[in-house]
């Protein structure tokens, strides 16, 4: 502002940039509008100019249909003013996302197709994501508010890669984005290589059983259960109609079958639920913060839901679908996407055998191990199967298990480093340290949940086998050459420094550095933390619990350094 309180005039030469900003703005408006007709009969003429082109002057280029997912459900719900809204809100998307040298037209109901000359089918993929991500990341706050996932699937064609003709490209990138949408949605699938019909049906079927985007979305959801000690639940739905009498069904009736469970499948999903095709007569469902309770209702009222309605064919027919479904939990039932997907499928196969339209656990159909702990050598075995980073996922168990409002082990680790760096340690040894402490109970994914839970004192036997976590951690540990350097510190880190702690009774300098720095770690947090079996305390009534028992239970010097360290861990928790 001016001495006068108003604001000073913009110079002559940002007066000047502005208008050749506006006009370029403007103009490439104006370009982009000549060409984004409602009309497909226009995009298939420039489609077919553009294979001319390209055969002329030797280039690639691409086209992609792109269709909003679940479209249909906003217009029941809301109308089609909103319907309109969000149409127009994509049509700004498609300005800011696309080049303008692309061609954008509307080719059908809600359904778009784009040309992008000069581009390749990586290059496609590539463009075609990132319309993906815009898509989601804009409407992320309208699908939480309507429940509603809106998003978009795409299906991408290359030309001369898949075909050299534009009735070609279409036909395969229209396969393609029925491919997208029946996987689950909120995807881009590029179109096949050319193949005859024998080999395009076994390389679909192969590509199905294990689907790259399920696979990625299960490890992701996997990775970040296990990050922030959450649990989720795997559905694998199989339309039994379809694995019975399928061989000898008209392939337009399978099809019809699939698409009406897939439709009815994802009426019933929340916005944060994905749902994929895994299989052609199965889907796998994802379920973010679910457990078996959850699931199992789920399950049933999708089960009602699909056996409830019945596909009345042209023939005045009715066709009524029957499926299975098996479930697993993560992390209770197995901590490693391949160890969900084994157990999901053992569940869903013995759902099989007991008839129509009936739901398996894998708890219950392979004997959970969660209730009453699991076989050490069971777990070594099943961890060595998976590969040391699962030893990770395991962790989840555990916090799941005791019903930890914030993950136990993380933050013994945050006061373990920060007592360590307080103490003087080297870097090493606190990074060393963290890992220590973020496995110290893993050991007690061999002991019952009855016991861990249980609000009352731990009679006889139920001590022993909690007494004996540290020792179940160290057997598991050393077997993995990348933990050999916790072996040690987690077995000793339930020792006293008078010799009376477990499972050992060492004494003074004969427990580990790290062993004492995780006890007082863990015994704080333990304190502050709401347990089964004793009330909460204050952070002022832990500290004061920790002196009392200093050169006695804890180490001295260990406990000084823990509150002088304490602040600032909890101003970053």
């Amino acid at each position: 502002m001016d001495k006068e309180g108003q604001a000073p005039e913009k110079t002559q030469a940002q007066l000047i940039g502005e208008v050749a900003q506006l006009k370029k703005r403007i103009a490439q408006l104006e370009s982009s509008s000549k060409v984004r007709k409602n009309d497909l009969d226009y995009f298939n003429e420039r489609l077919a100019e553009e294979v001319a082109r390209s055969t002329r002057y030797k280039y690639e280029f691409s086209i992609l249909l792109i269709k909003m997912d679940n479209l249909d459900a906003i217009s029941n719900k809301y109308g089609e003013e909103a319907v309109a809204e969000i149409v127009s809100m994509l049509d700004m998307v498609f300005k800011d996302t696309l080049r303008v040298t692309d061609l954008k037209c509307d080719v059908g109901t809600a359904q778009y197709g784009a040309i992008l000359p000069y581009t390749d089918s990586e290059g496609g993929r590539i463009a075609a994501e990132k319309l993906r991500q815009a898509v989601e990341r804009i409407f992320m706050l309208k699908s939480r508010t309507a429940n509603i996932k809106l998003t978009l699937s795409g299906g991408l064609a290359s030309y001369p890669k898949n075909a050299v003709s534009s009735e070609q490209l279409m036909t395969l990138a229209k396969d393609a984005l029925i491919n997208a949408r029946t996987g689950g949605g909120n995807c881009i699938c590029l179109a096949e290589e050319p193949a005859s019909s024998v080999d395009l049906e076994k390389e679909i079927r192969a590509r199905l059983l294990h689907s790259d985007t399920f696979m990625r979305a299960l490890d992701d959801e996997v990775g970040r259960c296990s990050r922030y000690g959450q649990k989720f639940s795997l559905i694998l739905l199989s339309v039994t109609n379809l694995e019975t009498k399928g061989t000898a069904m008209d392939g337009v009736l399978r099809a019809e079958i699939m698409r009406a469970a897939y439709m009815l499948l994802n009426a019933r999903l929340r916005t944060v639920d994905k749902s994929y095709l895994y299989t052609d007569s199965r889907y796998a469902v994802v379920l973010p913060h679910t457990g078996n309770d959850g699931c199992i209702m789920f399950a049933q009222k999708l089960v009602q839901s699909l056996t409830g309605n019945p596909i009345l064919r042209n023939d005045g027919h009715d066709i009524n679908i029957t499926v299975n479904v098996g479930i697993s939990v993560f992390p209770t039932d197995a901590v490693s996407s391949e160890g969900l997907l084994r157990k999901t499928e053992a569940a869903l196969s013995q759902a099989i055998r007991k008839g129509v339209n009936q739901i398996e656990l894998a708890s219950s159909s392979i004997g959970g191990m969660g209730k009453d702990g699991r076989d050490v050598n069971d777990v070594i075995a099943r961890l060595k199967e998976a590969g040391p980073a699962a030893v990770y996922n395991l962790l989840a168990a555990v916090d799941v298990t005791e019903h930890y409002d914030r993950p136990h082990s993380h933050m013994v680790a945050k006061y373990a480093m920060a007592t360590g760096s307080a103490l003087g340690l080297p870097t090493l040894t606190i990074r060393r340290l963290r890992i220590m402490s973020l496995l110290h109970d893993l050991g007690k994914v061999c002991v019952p949940e009855s016991a861990i839970t249980k609000s009352g004192p731990l009679v006889d036997k139920e001590w022993d086998m909690m007494m004996r976590h540290p020792q179940f951690c160290a057997d598991i540990l050393k077997e993995f050459a990348d933990f050999e350097f916790c072996v040690m510190p987690v077995l000793a880190h339930h020792e006293r420094l008078d010799g009376k702690g477990y499972p050992r009774g060492l004494k003074g300098d004969q427990i580990p550095m790290e062993s004492r720095i995780i006890s007082v770690a863990e015994a704080y947090d333990d304190m502050v933390t709401p347990r089964p079996y004793r009330q909460q305390v204050s952070s002022a009534e832990a500290l004061e619990e920790l002196q009392n028992k200093s050169g006695s239970q804890f180490d001295t010097a260990v406990v000084k350094a823990f509150i002088k360290s304490l602040s600032s861990v909890e101003s970053k928790v």
